[in-house]
């Protein structure tokens, strides 16, 4: 099973609100990243690496997502700042890829066998 899930994202329904923040007005782009984390502690993407994009990242938290009303808060300077560069060069639609990633409990029993 793959580990990485791509998200369409309609640029024209992804707005910022008084923060910064992203707000994704694009419902199945919001359900999509609300599954990615009911699967998993974080997701993290990777995205613009190649002109006339620099190379971002952002690691997002469950807890970074909120729903507010019909729309998805995403409280992630990073993401946000991915989101703000692909507008920037005029992009409709944007395939961000993520990473699921897991919380391990660390036990001292663990740390013994290092």
């Amino acid at each position: 099973m793959s580990t990485e899930w791509g998200v369409l994202f309609h640029l024209d329904a992804v707005r910022f609100d008084a923060w910064g923040r992203a707000l994704i007005a694009d419902r199945l782009a919001a359900r999509r990243m609300q599954g990615l984390l009911t699967e998993a502690d974080a997701i993290a993407c990777r995205s613009g690496c190649g002109a006339p994009l620099s190379c971002d990242t952002a690691l997002i938290l469950r807890e970074e997502l909120t729903g507010v009303g019909p729309d998805l808060l995403i409280n992630n300077a990073d993401f946000a700042t991915i989101i703000r560069k692909r507008k920037a060069v005029g992009a409709e639609e944007a395939v961000i890829v993520f990473s699921l990633y897991r919380r391990y409990p660390v036990t001292q029993e663990s740390l013994e066998w290092a």
